[in-house]
């Protein structure tokens, strides 16, 4: 199966830790970065993301220019034949329950990690969305 991931973070460390993370536990992978959400959009509207069997958005939530929340209300409104073939896991720091729980409800978004990522929380996310792990 060929996966394709979007890191969507803020700061290098987070884009090195996820890419590091896909990197060991998967294998081959396509794999973008970037620093901020819209760009991010940009690159799926444009439908740049090289041909993969799933496409898995890993997004932060506090990001500059767009936060991670109005990026998946901006996502929800794209052609079904865009979103539809793609997958949300938000990384977050948040303690911001109730919003969460909102984005926890919408429809692309997976599952919701809790920050720091680590390989145990990854694993899970990946088991939950049948991915086979190395």
């Amino acid at each position: 199966m060929r996966l394709s991931f979007i890191v969507v973070e803020n700061t290098e460390i987070d884009i090195y830790i996820a890419t590091e993370l896909i990197r060991r536990m998967i294998g081959e992978a396509d794999i973008e970065t970037f620093l901020t959400a819209d760009a991010a959009l940009n690159y799926i509207m444009l439908d740049k993301a090289p041909k993969a069997d799933r496409h898995i958005i890993m997004l932060d939530l506090m990001l500059p220019r767009m936060n991670g929340s109005s990026f998946i209300t901006l996502f929800e409104e794209l052609p079904d034949e865009i979103k539809d073939n793609y997958q949300i896991v938000i990384v977050t720091s948040s303690m911001n329950k109730a919003e969460l729980e909102r984005l926890s409800m919408r429809r692309n978004v997976e599952m919701i990690i809790e920050k720091p990522l680590t390989r145990d929380k990854f694993k899970s996310f990946l088991t939950q969305i049948n991915v086979d792990v190395n």
